[in-house]
């Protein structure tokens, strides 16, 4: 299986939220494994950026944190605007 990695988000915060998602989505929708074959695909760096934004969460909460990586970014307006709001 392919994972996205989101190396394409240059706004690094917001690529280390994604990158967090995604793992605690793969753990809780298909596992252990599949979320710790997830990992294994990033740097001890990375791994160690994906457990900092998830104690993060944990401390916060979502709707800061999604505030936070995402504060003075341009979006183009639509649902996620709505979303996020």
């Amino acid at each position: 299986m392919t994972f996205n990695k989101f190396n394409d988000i240059q706004h690094r915060p917001l690529r280390i939220y994604n990158r967090s998602v995604m793992f605690f989505n793969l753990f809780d929708d298909h596992g252990a494994y599949e979320a710790q074959q997830y990992a294994d695909a990033f740097t001890n760096e990375e791994r160690l950026e994906i457990a900092q934004m998830t104690a993060l969460v944990k401390k916060r909460g979502p709707a800061f944190v999604k505030k936070l990586v995402t504060e003075g970014l341009d979006f183009v307006d639509g649902p996620y605007q709505e979303a996020v709001a």
